[in-house]
């Protein structure tokens, strides 16, 4: 992603350091301007003046002479930052000493002895607010770091100076922004308490385990046991059942107000117990209690156990408990109990009858304007917030109650309504985000909310949340009777310091919103509404607003089809959105793509199909010259292909209307150099590539590639994104603190501990196709690289038996450690089909608490156990060509050339049952109609079958006849290889079921076969057969080259020995002959045998992975790959992409078609028969 994008999207993220970043775009608009020499006032062609049109030597000289200009520019944005930081760190800090010294106080006053305590749940939230808080900063400052780094990177391309390394060492790096470690203590000084918090939380949870044990047959029959608990008042008091009988006076003869007390009374109540009370502890209790009488059954018996509550419960406790200190403020302690017991009551799932009959008999006792003194500290939320954000009640007689009966006043509930809680929403963004449609509307209709658009601290209004969460009713509400703004501008900010509009704070357009959460009904009413307010502009000739754009662009230059199209949104509303003016060709201003792009890539063949009847365009190519169709092929689905082939390839799309054809030309293929527009390309020219060794002079291929001797190959695959960690989703201090690396650590001294960057990066084609990723030097400048790693380590060790792996998983932000685990020595000695196996760890905290597991793929590779082909005796494939083959391309890549030549006569070779390496025409035998797999026969099992000793050939063989004979017979491959001709070559082919095969199919595999072992016999076979031509006299060796559609028959081939290439080959993409679609089959082709054929309907939306493909054959060393022509030739530009990456690639031709004439092939494979050119470029 381009950096000025992302920058601009992570500011909806992080709202809160809005106008507060490195200003990129600006310093970028600064270079041109200072680039362009200044021509006189009067003269009008400054303003079409391009790059272009000066000379390079002059842009250099004008750079280096206002030179100071830039700099002075660049230090005014550091200051800004360093700054802005600085005063955020010491916010940060005190907020962080409030809520230390919370801690401490609660931890001494016993107030976290329980996890269900308001002082528990409180400070846990806050101090999981605060983390995020640190974790945004720390984003703030890497986001800044790399700002200064790309605009100085700019600068020095330019100006053709080097002043990037130097100004980022001695001026940037040494600012207090980027040098101090306070966040970092601070987080791991968080973490500590939140891990402190969970001990507590676990062991709670225990004991209410360990005590439900015991409770269990106490709860069978809630309506007999009631009455029971309520006159031993469920424990909760130790001295309640030593005083029932004043509980029963109390009961009796007190009133329903606290004006009622007797004197007597209160001098009883003041010379009551002197002991400190603890009303939190009580409280917590009582709105237990409550809880529980809202489970009777008996409705009449409910509702007269919550009228009474208030004299049965709190007025006892304060009867038995309170103290003379309390004289005075004893009706002020009764109001403060009732109130922040029904704040509680409020956010708790108690049904909404039985919460207004508690509220209504104690009404004149609760305070709704009340807000605690921890509240400020911690949510800041009031009784409307906690109603509004009630997940399962309405809560709506609340705010009913404080309208009509309270004694709050209009400014009173207005200032509730519009106050902010700490991620500054008010109560309208929680009903609308829940989709309480009756609290929306009579928020509305009070006329007392200030702003019906208020952003919260994600940058998003109540319209936008309602959307998000699909509540159409909610947002038709918003729209109507709120008038909340369809078509919202970004709000300015002002500087205060300077009275000043320092920046606009960016926002969500509710349209892009609803377009990437599907949203139709949505998407329809703003489209109307905004359609509607255009139209009234237009007439209304003195109204000062201008007809907006019905649609816009995101944050990273997507418009509302390229949204819709990403997401593989309903048909229905790409219909929509056309019929109201948007453009299928238009191009978005991040990848100059069409929407139909996006579509192909996402893989969403529905959407391709909509959008090409309204005549999307498929002869447009983006600026790394590749049309959808290239990306159809290259990484997405077998129906995608099919979607896009419904249209002819050598006929042009449907027309566009002469403008839009030409506007969509000139954004493909031009760049704009107007000097408001953003998107200015100042590095499209010639310009210094960044400081590289020149490559060597004889390319690494030359000299073949790795190979296991005595290792053991060991590689730990994590799965992309954070699939591989599970976190217990019920454990708060995990959810706070997500993974950000991992850190592999073996018991064996000689590795190197690993760090692997979390998320791991799924396989793009940007992050290793050469052609795909070498765009203009700007677009590389502007790039955000992503740090992450491919999930990939890879280890090689001398044995198994000792060697095991630790995994330490730390946050993205702190040093303090998340989570650990191990992998034994045992755990690696699970034998794997095909050399790959999965293994689940439990994961530990510090306190040894199981948190999660960690889930990772591993292969392990041996290497070949007996006497190998010695590369000095032997000479291999890429020892026998002669240097003056080595050429240079016109791209600047380095290719070499390859012994391989001539005709080589493919051999499918495999297993039997007892492990007997056979030739033969396909991996199955067909006996009365029925087609076996050689793999669950043994050798005199076949015998039987094919009626023939399969193990006696007779008579010797040319290429012709030797064809002709493979194509019927079942042969060892021992004894074959004995009796063809030394100087035929051969291409073996490799036949070994997948493990999806295995699944699917299924597929028996004898339990003493798997793939290790398989290609070691194999490749004994091999090593023995060219010693014995060696020792024979012919003094030279059979050249062989391996293949296989299993790639890790590739991998497991290309290790174990460096003779002979490797070619992995793709056939499980075909094209239909009756209908002419393609089709998705097995890697061995073996959909036919399917038991279950329903089981084989993934295949149609399977990824066609030929990306995938070019990528592992490039990682493994591998020679080259093969592909279907009928995929080759109906787009070109495949066979220039993956040579361009340094492999061979082999045209796979059926045996009606012919062969092709010249298509810029390595070879072509035609009639069970390998064709290699003269000097084949790798």
């Amino acid at each position: 992603m381009k950096f000025g994008k992302y920058l601009e999207a992570r500011q909806l993220e992080l709202a809160e350091y809005n106008s507060h970043f490195i200003d990129y775009k600006a310093l970028k608009k600064l270079i041109k301007q200072l680039a362009i020499p200044t021509l006189k006032a009067s003269s009008d062609l400054d303003l079409h003046l391009t790059l272009d049109d000066i000379d390079e030597k002059i842009i250099h000289q004008r750079l280096q002479e206002n030179k100071a200009a830039f700099f002075f520019k660049l230090e005014r944005e550091l200051e800004k930052v360093n700054g802005y930081y600085l005063a955020r760190e010491s916010d940060l800090r005190i907020k962080f000493n409030i809520l230390h010294s919370k801690y401490k106080d609660y931890k001494i006053n016993g107030k976290l002895n329980s996890n269900q305590a308001t002082s528990f749940k409180n400070l846990y939230a806050a101090f999981k607010k605060f983390q995020k808080d640190l974790r945004n900063l720390e984003q703030y400052v890497e986001l800044n770091k790399t700002g200064f780094s790309k605009a100085l990177k700019k600068w020095d391309k330019r100006s053709q100076s080097h002043d990037k390394d130097f100004y980022l060492a001695t001026v940037v790096s040494i600012q207090p922004i980027f040098t101090r470690d306070g966040p970092l203590k601070l987080n791991d000084e968080t973490l500590h308490i939140l891990l402190e918090l969970n001990d507590i939380d676990n062991n709670n949870r225990r004991a209410d385990i360990q005590s439900s044990t015991f409770t269990n047959d106490d709860d069978d029959d809630n309506n007999t046991s009631n009455n029971n608990k309520h006159n031993n008042n469920n424990n909760n008091n130790n001295n309640n059942n030593n005083n029932n009988n004043n509980n029963n006076i109390l009961h009796n003869n007190y009133e329903l107000t606290t004006s009622k007390i007797s004197e007597n009374q209160l001098e009883h109540l003041f010379q009551a117990s002197s002991s400190s009370l603890d009303m939190e502890m009580e409280i917590e209790n009582w709105y237990k209690e409550i809880l529980n009488i809202a489970t009777v059954k008996d409705v009449q018996r409910k509702h007269a156990l919550l009228r009474n509550f208030r004299e049965t419960k709190i007025f006892t406790y304060l009867l038995q408990n309170s103290s003379e200190s309390f004289h005075k403020n004893v009706f002020s302690l009764l109001k403060e109990c009732l109130t922040t017991l029904f704040l509680l009551l409020v956010a708790s799932p108690l049904d909404d009858n039985s919460l207004h009959i508690f509220y209504k008999s104690n009404q004149d006792h609760i305070d709704l304007s009340y807000c605690d003194e921890d509240d400020q500290v911690f949510s800041r939320k009031n009784v409307f917030h906690e109603a509004a954000s009630c997940p399962e009640k309405s809560r709506l007689f609340i705010l009913d109650e404080a309208l009509t009966t309270s004694k709050l006043s209009k400014e009173t509930v207005q200032k509730l309504l519009n106050a902010q809680d700490i991620h500054s929403r008010v109560p309208l963004h929680y009903a609308a985000e829940l989709g309480k449609l009756e609290f929306v509307h009579s928020l509305l209709i009070t006329n007392l909310l200030e702003d019906v658009d208020p952003i919260d601290s994600d940058s998003k209004t109540p319209l936008v949340l309602a959307i998000t969460n699909n509540h159409i009713d909610v947002v038709r509400d918003l729209l109507t009777i709120g008038g909340a703004n369809a078509s919202p501008i970004e709000k300015p900010i002002l500087d205060y310091s300077k009275n000043v509009i320092s920046s606009t704070k960016v926002q969500f357009d509710p349209l892009n919103v609803a377009c990437k959460f599907n949203n139709h009904d949505a998407a329809k009413l703003l489209l109307e509404i905004r359609s509607k307010q255009n139209a009234d502009n237009a007439k209304n000739k003195s109204s000062q607003h201008l007809c907006q754009p019905l649609f816009k662009k995101n944050s990273t230059g997507l418009c509302t089809l390229h949204i819709v199209a990403k997401i593989g949104g309903d048909p229905q509303l790409i219909q929509l959105l056309i019929r109201y003016g948007a453009d299928p060709n238009e191009i978005d201003g991040f990848n100059k793509w069409t929407p139909i792009f996006y579509a192909v890539r996402s893989g969403h063949s529905e959407v391709i199909t909509e959008l090409l009847k309204h005549n999307a365009r498929l002869d447009i190519e983006d600026d790394n010259g590749h049309s959808p169709l290239f990306y159809a092929l290259w990484e997405s689905h077998v129906d995608v292909l099919n979607a896009l082939l419904q249209r002819p390839l050598n006929l042009p799309s449907a027309p566009l209307n002469e403008i839009n054809s030409q506007s969509s030309t000139q954004r493909l293929n031009t760049i704009d150099l107007t000097p408001n527009d953003d998107k200015f390309d100042l590095d499209i020219q010639d310009s210094i590539p960044d400081f590289a060794l020149p490559p060597p002079i004889i390319p690494l291929r030359k000299y073949g590639h790795n190979f296991l001797e005595k290792k053991i190959f060991i590689k730990l695959k994590l799965r992309p994104g954070l699939e591989s960690i599970k976190l217990t989703q019920d454990n708060g201090i995990i959810m706070s603190s997500s993974p950000g690396r991992i850190t592999l650590s073996s018991n064996l001294p000689e590795i190197i501990p690993r760090n692997v960057i979390l998320p791991v990066r799924s396989g793009e084609i940007n992050n290793f196709c050469k052609d795909i990723s070498e765009t203009n030097d700007e677009e590389d400048d502007d790039e955000i690289s992503e740090d992450h790693d491919d999930g990939e380590i890879i280890f090689q060790v001398d044995s198994i038996d000792d060697f095991s792996m630790d995994f330490e998983i730390f946050p993205s932000f702190g040093t303090r450690i998340i989570a650990k685990t191990t992998a034994m020595p045992f755990l690696f000695k699970k034998v794997a089909i095909n050399s790959i196996a999965t293994m689940n760890l439990p994961l530990f905290d510090t306190r040894l608490n199981n948190i999660g597991s960690l889930t990772l793929d591993y292969q392990i590779i041996f290497p070949y156990p007996g006497n190998p082909l010695k590369i000095i005796n032997y000479e291999p494939y890429w020892k026998s060509t002669g240097s003056d083959l080595m050429t240079s391309s016109k791209d600047g890549n380095f290719v070499t050339s390859s012994s391989l030549n001539g005709s080589f006569i493919s051999v499918l070779v495999c297993a039997l049952n007892d492990e007997t390496i056979v030739a033969a025409p396909k991996p199955y035998v067909e006996f009365k109609g029925t087609k076996i797999l050689l793999n669950d026969l043994t050798k005199e099992q076949l015998e039987k079958v094919v009626d023939y000793d399969f193990g006696k050939i007779d008579g010797s063989f040319d290429e012709v006849t030797l064809k002709q004979y493979l194509s019927s017979r079942v042969v060892p491959l021992r004894s074959l290889l004995e009796v063809i001709p030394g100087s035929a070559q051969l291409v073996i082919r490799v036949y070994f079921p997948t493990d999806k095969e295995i699944d699917t199919i299924p597929i028996k595999i004898s339990p003493f076969i798997n793939i290790n072992q398989f290609i070691d016999k194999l490749l004994l076979i091999i090593f023995e057969h060219e010693r014995f031509l060696r020792h024979s006299g012919s003094g030279s060796m059979r050249q062989i080259v391996f293949s296989s559609c299993n790639w890790e028959a590739c991998s497991i081939l290309n290790w174990k020995q460096p003779n002979f290439p490797v070619l992995l080959q793709m056939k499980n993409l075909l094209r239909d002959s009756t209908t002419g679609k393609f089709v998705g089959d097995t890697p061995n082709c073996l959909k036919e045998l399917a038991v279950n054929p329903q089981k084989m309907s993934y295949l149609n939306t399977e990824l066609i992975n030929i990306h995938t493909m070019v990528q592992f054959a490039m990682n493994n060393n591998l020679l080259g790959v093969t592909l279907p022509y009928e995929v080759l030739k109906i787009c070109p530009s495949l066979a220039r992409i993956i040579k361009q990456n340094g492999l061979l690639l082999i045209a796979s031709v059926g045996e009606n078609d012919q062969i092709p004439a010249d298509g810029g092939y390595s070879g072509i494979y035609y009639a069970c028969e390998l064709l290699f050119e003269n000097n084949i470029d790798m």
